[in-house]
């Protein structure tokens, strides 16, 4: 039996919703990387870590079409406050150089660097959302 993974969550509380509305559809799944996760919380987003939801890859399709609202969130309704654009994307933002320096002087010098998840922002003025 081949797996695949569905998606990746922050927190175990989070991880067992997910994995509790594949089950009620009658898709067997379980998760990985659950005490590391919830032990190291500060290496979350970091290096692909974090509580993943695992599938039968032939179940993956189905999976990700139960889970669509949590894996493509609905961002049609994001309008830039600054500048009115629906030109929304989500990613780095803005200080990309000074995230992406925290996030190697953190790995080269083994220290926690906190959470860095990406975050909504406008691609025309460049504000993060939310």
């Amino acid at each position: 039996m081949r797996t695949a993974k569905v998606l990746t969550c922050d927190n175990h509380a989070e991880a067992h919703i997910m994995q509790g509305r594949l089950e009620n559809e009658g898709i067997a799944c379980f998760l990985t990387n659950e005490l590391s996760t919830t032990i190291l919380p500060q290496f979350n987003n970091m290096m692909g870590s974090g509580i993943q939801l695992l599938v039968r890859e032939e179940d993956l399709e189905k999976a990700r079409i139960i889970l669509k609202d949590v894996i493509e969130p609905d961002n049609e309704d994001l309008v830039c406050p600054n500048c009115g654009s629906t030109n929304i994307r989500l990613g780095m933002g803005k200080g990309k150089f000074i995230k992406l320096l925290n996030i190697f002087i953190a790995v080269f010098m083994i220290i926690p660097m906190g959470n860095l998840k990406p975050k909504y922002y406008c691609k025309d003025c460049k504000t993060e959302i939310r």
